[in-house]
């Protein structure tokens, strides 16, 4: 009996061993105390996500120092699917924003329940915290390769600091629909927004004097909503939908030309996800999404377009120009 006593020790010992993780700063904060006391706190949250993945239970966020609103987006991106973090130790530099701090590129695995999961498996965690040391934000971040494009600036004239902004709201517009957020995608839309699709329709052309058909034509069709009915709309769709999952890529940004504080966004969305009664559904177009940044750390979106994505089409390109914003 001692034997098999032992031996259970030593695999629930190995278990909550191998689910601790540590995360340290190698740079950019300097007030220790700070520094200290976020490096435990994250390090805490790491190792309770891969203990609750180990064991197959939902995220106890007790003993961490994590807002109510970013505890509510985690735990409605748990629901969704879980994660591991797949490193033990976690070093990774301080990224300071509008409002507070950032923490990137933590690789984490994802963990799907079934074979319904289309997205990437490996993705990285981002972690926002305030001057107090409190968690305000996890998400998942957008692929590497557009992070780099982003902060490197390519053909923009927006400085780095409004970069990694404009980003950081964009990856928190993500995770919003994949957290089926809908008071926090209530709150980011203005009172005025616009919301505008496309639909594709596909014709054929008149036959020949040979009774040959000319080639299949396209012409796009928009639609409008405004605000009150894309909510209630996203609400039906997350009522009815047991996951969803939105991946951004190729992103570009746009700085109005006459209006300093207005900033447009264009983005590739694929979006897939699965009804309660096993339906799926799956998109892949082109966002714009304009962008006002007036009020710091609290910017509305004016615009949102979507399109399909065409062969032979790389995106349909709308522009800040294209919508009068006025000053205000």
């Amino acid at each position: 009996m001692k034997r098999y006593i032992l031996i259970l020790y030593v695999l629930l010992a190995s278990s909550l061993m191998s689910a601790q993780v540590t995360f340290q700063f190698n740079d950019g904060i300097y007030n220790e105390s700070l520094k200290s006391y976020v490096e435990r706190n994250v390090s805490s949250l790491l190792s309770e996500i891969n203990k609750a993945e180990a064991n197959h239970h939902q995220l106890n966020l007790t003993n961490i120092d994590i807002d109510d609103v970013a505890a509510s987006g985690l735990k409605s991106l748990w629901t969704n699917i879980n994660f591991r973090c797949e490193w033990n130790k976690n070093v990774q530099p301080c990224l300071k924003d509008f409002t507070g701090y950032e923490i990137r590129q933590i690789p984490v695995e994802m963990k799907p329940i079934d074979n319904t999961y289309k997205g990437e498996i490996h993705k990285e965690l981002t972690i926002s915290f305030n001057k107090k040391g409190v968690i305000t934000g996890v998400r998942t971040a957008i692929d590497n390769n557009s992070y780099r494009a982003i902060l490197e600036g390519g053909k923009s004239n927006i400085d780095l600091r409004m970069r990694r902004e404009i980003l950081n709201f964009v990856e928190n517009f993500r995770s919003y629909y994949v957290e089926k957020n809908i008071d926090a995608l209530e709150h980011i839309f203005s009172e005025d927004a616009l919301i505008i699709t496309g639909r594709v329709i596909k014709t054929l052309g008149k036959s020949n004097v040979d009774g040959v058909s000319q080639k299949v034509k396209e012409k796009v069709i928009f639609s409008k909503q405004n605000k009150s009915q894309y909510i209630n709309n996203l609400k039906k769709m997350f009522t009815t939908n047991e996951f969803i999952n939105v991946d951004f890529s190729e992103i570009e940004l746009m700085r109005h030309g006459s209006n300093p504080n207005i900033y447009g966004v264009r983005l590739r969305q694929k979006w897939n996800g699965q009804r309660y009664n096993g339906n799926q559904y799956s998109d892949d177009g082109y966002v714009f999404l304009l962008w006002d940044f007036q009020e710091e750390g609290n910017p509305k979106i004016h615009v949102r377009t979507w399109m399909p994505r065409r062969a032979n089409h790389t995106n349909d390109d709308f522009s800040p120009e294209d919508f009068f914003i006025p000053n205000r």
